[in-house]
Protein backbone atom coordinates (compact mmCIF):
# COMPACT_ATOMS: atom_id res chain seq x y z
CA UNK A 1 0.00 0.00 0.00
CA UNK A 2 1.20 3.38 -0.49
CA UNK A 3 1.34 6.28 1.57
CA UNK A 4 -1.09 8.88 0.66
CA UNK A 5 0.47 11.94 -1.81
CA UNK A 6 1.00 15.28 -0.96
CA UNK A 7 -1.79 16.57 -2.23
CA UNK A 8 -4.12 13.35 -1.13
CA UNK A 9 -2.68 15.19 2.41
CA UNK A 10 -3.77 18.56 1.71
CA UNK A 11 -7.61 17.87 0.85
CA UNK A 12 -7.89 15.36 3.71
CA UNK A 13 -6.46 18.19 6.13
CA UNK A 14 -9.04 21.23 4.00
CA UNK A 15 -12.22 18.66 4.04
CA UNK A 16 -10.92 18.13 8.14
CA UNK A 17 -10.50 21.74 8.66
CA UNK A 18 -14.17 22.72 6.95
CA UNK A 19 -15.95 19.56 8.84
CA UNK A 20 -14.83 21.41 11.79
CA UNK A 21 -16.50 24.60 11.07
CA UNK A 22 -19.43 23.38 10.06
CA UNK A 23 -19.74 21.42 13.60
CA UNK A 24 -18.84 24.85 15.20
CA UNK A 25 -21.79 26.89 13.62
CA UNK A 26 -23.62 23.28 14.44
CA UNK A 27 -23.01 23.94 18.08
CA UNK A 28 -23.45 27.79 17.96
CA UNK A 29 -27.04 27.54 16.07
CA UNK A 30 -28.04 24.85 18.70
CA UNK A 31 -26.99 26.31 22.14
CA UNK A 32 -28.43 29.85 21.23
CA UNK A 33 -31.95 28.13 20.20
CA UNK A 34 -31.23 26.83 23.29
CA UNK A 35 -30.29 29.95 25.39
CA UNK A 36 -33.82 31.33 23.88
CA UNK A 37 -35.90 28.20 25.16
CA UNK A 38 -34.32 29.27 28.79
CA UNK A 39 -34.71 32.92 28.72
CA UNK A 40 -38.53 32.14 27.54
CA UNK A 41 -38.85 29.97 30.40
CA UNK A 42 -37.16 32.59 33.07
CA UNK A 43 -34.26 30.43 33.40
CA UNK A 44 -32.17 31.52 35.89
CA UNK A 45 -29.32 34.21 35.14
CA UNK A 46 -26.05 31.88 36.34
CA UNK A 47 -28.02 28.36 34.73
CA UNK A 48 -28.00 30.77 30.97
CA UNK A 49 -24.19 31.80 32.16
CA UNK A 50 -23.04 28.12 32.24
CA UNK A 51 -24.58 27.56 28.93
CA UNK A 52 -22.83 30.24 27.46
CA UNK A 53 -19.32 29.06 28.92
CA UNK A 54 -20.46 25.96 27.66
CA UNK A 55 -20.84 27.09 24.00
CA UNK A 56 -17.26 29.38 24.40
CA UNK A 57 -15.52 25.87 25.31
CA UNK A 58 -16.73 24.36 22.85
CA UNK A 59 -17.03 26.67 19.52
CA UNK A 60 -13.29 28.75 20.58
CA UNK A 61 -10.54 27.02 18.62
CA UNK A 62 -9.07 24.47 20.92
CA UNK A 63 -5.61 24.47 20.97
CA UNK A 64 -4.32 21.17 19.82
CA UNK A 65 -1.89 18.62 22.35
CA UNK A 66 0.57 17.89 20.22
CA UNK A 67 0.21 14.19 20.59
CA UNK A 68 -3.15 14.71 18.72
CA UNK A 69 -1.38 15.26 15.37
CA UNK A 70 -1.99 12.74 12.68
CA UNK A 71 0.24 11.24 10.29
CA UNK A 72 -1.15 13.13 7.14
CA UNK A 73 0.10 16.25 9.09
CA UNK A 74 3.34 17.69 8.56
CA UNK A 75 5.88 18.61 10.94
CA UNK A 76 6.15 22.57 9.63
CA UNK A 77 4.92 25.93 10.37
CA UNK A 78 2.82 25.93 7.01
CA UNK A 79 0.45 23.40 8.54
CA UNK A 80 -2.42 24.18 10.53
CA UNK A 81 -3.82 22.06 13.88
CA UNK A 82 -6.81 22.65 15.61
CA UNK A 83 -7.12 26.39 13.36
CA UNK A 84 -3.39 27.49 14.37
CA UNK A 85 -0.23 27.41 12.61
CA UNK A 86 2.97 25.65 14.27
CA UNK A 87 5.30 27.67 15.46
CA UNK A 88 8.49 27.41 14.05
CA UNK A 89 11.80 26.64 16.85
CA UNK A 90 13.30 30.20 16.60
CA UNK A 91 9.56 31.89 16.98
CA UNK A 92 9.24 29.57 20.40
CA UNK A 93 8.52 30.84 23.54
CA UNK A 94 10.36 28.81 25.26
CA UNK A 95 13.74 26.88 23.87
CA UNK A 96 12.98 23.52 23.75
CA UNK A 97 15.11 20.57 22.55
CA UNK A 98 15.37 16.85 21.81
CA UNK A 99 17.68 14.86 23.98
CA UNK A 100 18.99 11.39 23.41
CA UNK A 101 20.27 8.64 25.55
CA UNK A 102 21.67 5.35 24.15
CA UNK A 103 20.27 2.17 25.45
CA UNK A 104 21.64 0.36 28.01
CA UNK A 105 23.36 1.95 31.07
CA UNK A 106 23.98 5.00 30.18
CA UNK A 107 22.39 7.66 32.55
CA UNK A 108 23.74 11.14 30.76
CA UNK A 109 21.09 12.82 27.87
CA UNK A 110 22.59 14.65 25.50
CA UNK A 111 20.71 17.36 24.24
CA UNK A 112 21.94 19.21 20.60
CA UNK A 113 22.14 19.63 17.14
CA UNK A 114 24.18 16.95 16.20
CA UNK A 115 25.21 13.65 17.90
CA UNK A 116 27.09 10.94 16.20
CA UNK A 117 26.09 6.67 16.81
CA UNK A 118 28.64 4.44 18.74
CA UNK A 119 29.43 1.15 16.16
CA UNK A 120 26.50 -0.36 17.30
CA UNK A 121 25.61 -4.02 18.22
CA UNK A 122 25.73 -6.62 15.40
CA UNK A 123 21.88 -7.18 14.91
CA UNK A 124 22.77 -11.31 13.71
CA UNK A 125 25.14 -13.93 14.26
CA UNK A 126 24.72 -14.44 10.55
CA UNK A 127 29.01 -13.61 9.66
CA UNK A 128 26.88 -12.21 5.73
CA UNK A 129 24.86 -9.77 7.76
CA UNK A 130 26.90 -6.92 8.59
CA UNK A 131 24.00 -4.92 9.79
CA UNK A 132 23.89 -2.85 13.30
CA UNK A 133 22.01 -1.17 15.67
CA UNK A 134 21.90 1.40 17.32
CA UNK A 135 19.23 2.29 20.02
CA UNK A 136 18.66 5.18 21.78
CA UNK A 137 15.96 6.89 24.19
CA UNK A 138 14.38 10.13 23.31
CA UNK A 139 12.50 12.76 24.99
CA UNK A 140 12.71 16.61 25.57
CA UNK A 141 15.02 19.13 27.34
CA UNK A 142 12.59 21.79 29.02
CA UNK A 143 13.20 25.10 30.80
CA UNK A 144 12.59 25.14 34.33
CA UNK A 145 9.26 26.82 33.89
CA UNK A 146 7.90 23.55 32.04
CA UNK A 147 9.25 21.28 33.96
CA UNK A 148 6.02 20.71 36.10
CA UNK A 149 3.82 21.81 32.96
CA UNK A 150 1.90 19.02 31.22
CA UNK A 151 4.20 19.33 28.08
CA UNK A 152 3.00 16.88 25.43
CA UNK A 153 5.44 16.09 22.33
CA UNK A 154 5.88 13.85 18.81
CA UNK A 155 8.58 13.43 17.19
CA UNK A 156 9.71 12.16 13.73
CA UNK A 157 12.40 10.49 12.08
CA UNK A 158 13.95 10.69 8.89
CA UNK A 159 16.68 8.47 7.59
CA UNK A 160 17.66 5.23 6.21
CA UNK A 161 16.99 2.39 8.48
CA UNK A 162 15.84 4.10 11.29
CA UNK A 163 12.35 4.31 13.15
CA UNK A 164 10.38 4.21 16.34
CA UNK A 165 9.76 1.34 18.45
CA UNK A 166 8.17 -0.03 21.41
CA UNK A 167 6.23 2.91 23.42
CA UNK A 168 4.05 5.75 21.33
CA UNK A 169 4.46 4.35 17.92
CA UNK A 170 2.83 6.08 15.67
CA UNK A 171 2.77 6.20 11.50
CA UNK A 172 4.05 2.65 10.89
CA UNK A 173 7.46 3.81 13.22
CA UNK A 174 8.05 6.87 11.45
CA UNK A 175 6.80 8.91 14.47
CA UNK A 176 6.28 8.46 18.46
CA UNK A 177 4.25 10.54 20.97
CA UNK A 178 4.66 11.07 24.84
CA UNK A 179 2.22 12.40 27.15
CA UNK A 180 5.04 13.85 29.38
CA UNK A 181 8.50 15.73 28.31
CA UNK A 182 10.01 13.23 30.58
CA UNK A 183 8.82 10.39 29.29
CA UNK A 184 11.44 8.72 26.92
CA UNK A 185 9.76 6.84 23.15
CA UNK A 186 12.88 4.75 21.60
CA UNK A 187 14.22 4.71 18.22
CA UNK A 188 16.18 1.97 16.74
CA UNK A 189 18.50 2.96 13.95
CA UNK A 190 20.11 -0.20 11.86
CA UNK A 191 22.99 0.53 9.57
CA UNK A 192 24.68 -1.84 7.06
CA UNK A 193 28.17 -1.88 5.47
CA UNK A 194 26.60 -0.70 2.60
CA UNK A 195 25.33 2.54 3.83
CA UNK A 196 27.32 5.43 3.69
CA UNK A 197 28.86 6.49 6.74
CA UNK A 198 27.59 10.39 6.23
CA UNK A 199 23.84 8.85 5.66
CA UNK A 200 22.48 11.42 8.55
CA UNK A 201 19.10 10.91 10.38
CA UNK A 202 17.47 13.76 10.95
CA UNK A 203 14.95 14.19 14.36
CA UNK A 204 12.15 16.99 14.25
CA UNK A 205 9.74 16.81 17.48
CA UNK A 206 5.94 19.32 18.10
CA UNK A 207 5.37 19.75 21.48
CA UNK A 208 2.30 21.42 23.07
CA UNK A 209 1.95 22.49 26.83
CA UNK A 210 -1.74 22.78 27.28
CA UNK A 211 -3.80 23.21 25.04
CA UNK A 212 -1.73 25.40 22.90
CA UNK A 213 -0.41 26.10 19.72
CA UNK A 214 1.78 23.22 18.51
CA UNK A 215 5.52 24.54 18.73
CA UNK A 216 8.29 22.66 16.82
CA UNK A 217 11.90 22.14 17.89
CA UNK A 218 15.09 22.42 16.22
CA UNK A 219 16.52 19.36 14.42
CA UNK A 220 18.99 17.08 15.96
CA UNK A 221 21.02 15.20 13.63
CA UNK A 222 22.08 11.99 13.83
CA UNK A 223 25.58 10.62 12.35
CA UNK A 224 26.88 7.38 11.58
CA UNK A 225 30.16 7.06 12.00
CA UNK A 226 32.09 3.44 12.65
CA UNK A 227 33.91 3.13 16.01
CA UNK A 228 32.83 5.20 19.57
CA UNK A 229 30.40 7.61 19.77
CA UNK A 230 31.73 11.31 19.80
CA UNK A 231 28.74 13.22 21.43
CA UNK A 232 28.15 16.61 20.09
CA UNK A 233 28.36 19.96 23.06
CA UNK A 234 25.69 20.10 24.98
CA UNK A 235 23.52 22.79 24.69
Amino acid sequence: QQPPSSEENYKTATAQKQFSHLVDLAILIMTMKFQFFLRQRKASFSTICCVAFITSMLVNPVRGYASWLKCFIDLDPEEVVMHHPMVPSEDAHEEVFIEVQPYGDSTEWIASQEYTLDKGIKASRDEADSTTTNTLKLRLKVPASLEKEDVQFVVEVKGEGAAFIDLGVMCDGVRAFSRNHDEHVILQVNSTSTMADNSPIELLAGWASGFEAVTLTPTMTLKRRPGSGVAAEEL
